[in-house]
């Protein structure tokens, strides 16, 4: 294989393009350079290597050995490295992480950000400027070797300073039990050929119907439709997009300039977005799609952890979640009947649209041990750290260069096919410093929706107003 190509023929500049093309317009791209990281820049209050650096990261990094591989990866044995496990849903990692920026707290040193909410972080001022702390051999080999989607969340709008390192990037798929799709007629031709052109949402809900009709399983189709960040940034995100609807108008506003971009949660399309996603759970067919209804009335206050579990103790057809859950799912189907597919998300008008998503790394402006948390920092992009964090906790890494080593995943690559046309077709959120404000609208009316509380048409006017209005306040 090329050094140039990525597994599947597809070559690095092509695939650096789709992923980027998700990204801010106007952010930074990849610098020259290379280099190995070299040493920590020593600039005033780093202080001496050593003592403890406190990790905000996750309950698949508490167990996992993170911190002996970290010290095998670079990081001095006279730094202690304490992974913390955070509250799993994203927006409360972000209220706690606020909390502790206000209070002007030093505990954590690290934190992994939600790739969706840190620019409003980087533009308050709230988190460290890496490109003025760390080495210039070290930033640049970042820039080069990172997919450049994650590196544009991480980067300051307006200066194009690095503030955060990517962690792992993530996307959405369909997993699916092909024992179930079998017994319903559907074969190995059918499952090959939606890795890489799925099915529409009509199509897809008459699959999950007639799979149902002849199986034992409570629920047909699971996502997440909470009240909550992920709603607004991604379900929503996706049935919006699909149907042919925008949030300001198209891609190329998404990220401004506020107050200056159409607001166009009420046109006709936007409002088919929400018409979609009512009819997978209640089949009132006002969508222009015919979508049965094949998702309980419960994905309405359920989220990733939630929907994750159902699946894979077998109580449902399908699921919609983030990559890592297929690692989760082989394993709690190894040593039954029940059978593992994956595709891509269905299709609408407008195609198979996936939210953006993923988790960078990012210094709390308050540590007051910059100098070792540096040193983390470093060890936590070589390729061995990212390698075992992918072997693991199942997360993708955030390096091109490394896709070939997920192809060859006995996880993962049986379904590289249907990864690759998700990473191909990324829909990012509308990351902006009025973001927080605007997503909480979001989630409120069409989650109201999705209950039923008010119609599709009445939940689009509610945001357009909404969202109109802060436009106008902060332009």
């Amino acid at each position: 294989m090329s050094e140039d190509s990525t597994p599947n023929g597809v070559s690095r500049r092509q695939y650096l393009a789709a992923t980027g093309a998700v990204g801010a317009a106007g952010l930074a791209g990849c610098s020259g350079g290379g280099g190995n990281g070299g040493t920590s820049s020593g600039s005033s209050g780093d202080g001496e290597i050593g003592g403890t650096v406190t990790v905000f990261s996750g309950p698949q990094f508490v167990d996992a050995g993170f911190p002996e591989v970290l010290h095998e990866a670079g990081v001095p044995d006279s730094i202690t490295i304490e992974m913390t496990r955070p509250p799993q849903d994203t927006g409360s990692k972000q209220q706690q992480l606020r909390t502790a920026i206000n209070a002007e707290e030093s505990n954590p040193d690290l934190v992994l950000t939600d790739n969706g909410w840190t620019i409003p972080f980087i533009v308050r001022g709230d988190l460290v400027n890496l490109e003025q702390e760390m080495d210039d051999a070290f930033i640049s080999r970042v820039k080069e070797e990172g997919v450049q989607s994650m590196l544009n969340t991480g980067t300051h709008p307006e200066t194009g300073d690095l503030y955060s390192v990517p962690v792992f990037p993530d996307f959405p798929t369909i997993t699916y039990r092909k024992d179930l799709l079998r017994d319903a007629g559907y074969g190995d031709s059918d499952f090959d050929t939606w890795r890489g052109d799925p099915p529409t949402w009509g199509e897809f809900s008459q699959i999950v119907t007639e799979a149902m009709g002849g199986a034992d399983v409570e629920y047909g189709h699971l996502w997440q439709g909470n009240n909550y960040a992920g709603l607004a940034c991604c379900t929503f995100n996706e049935f919006l997009t699909s149907m042919g609807g925008a949030f300001f108008g198209g891609q190329d506003n998404l990220f401004g300039p506020i107050g200056d971009r159409p607001v166009t949660l009420d046109s006709e399309e936007s409002i088919d977005g929400i018409e979609a996603a009512v009819d997978t759970i209640h089949g009132t067919g006002s969508a222009p799609m015919d979508i049965a209804s094949i998702s309980p009335q419960e994905v309405a206050g359920w989220a990733e952890p939630d929907t994750k579990s159902v699946f894979e103790d077998g109580s449902a057809v399908t699921q919609r979640n983030w990559t890592y859950s297929i690692g989760g799912a082989l394993t709690a189907f190894e040593g039954t009947d029940m059978e593992l597919g994956v595709m891509p998300l269905p299709k609408g008008p407008n195609g198979s649209w996936h939210a953006q998503g993923g988790w960078i790394m990012s210094m709390n402006p308050y540590t007051d041990n910059m100098a070792s948390a540096k040193e983390v920092i470093k060890a936590w992009w070589e390729d061995s750290v990212l390698k075992y964090q992918f072997d693991t906790a199942n997360f993708m890494p955030p390096k091109p260069s490394l896709y070939s080593y997920v192809e060859q995943s006995d996880t993962y690559g049986p379904y590289f096919e249907a990864l690759q046309y998700s990473a191909e077709n990324l829909i990012p959120r509308p990351t902006t410093s009025v973001w927080p404000s605007q997503r909480s609208i979001v989630a409120d009316e069409v989650n109201a929706a999705l209950r039923q509380e008010q119609t599709p048409q009445e939940a689009a006017t509610a945001m357009q107003q909404q969202i109109s209005a802060i436009e106008e306040q902060s332009g």
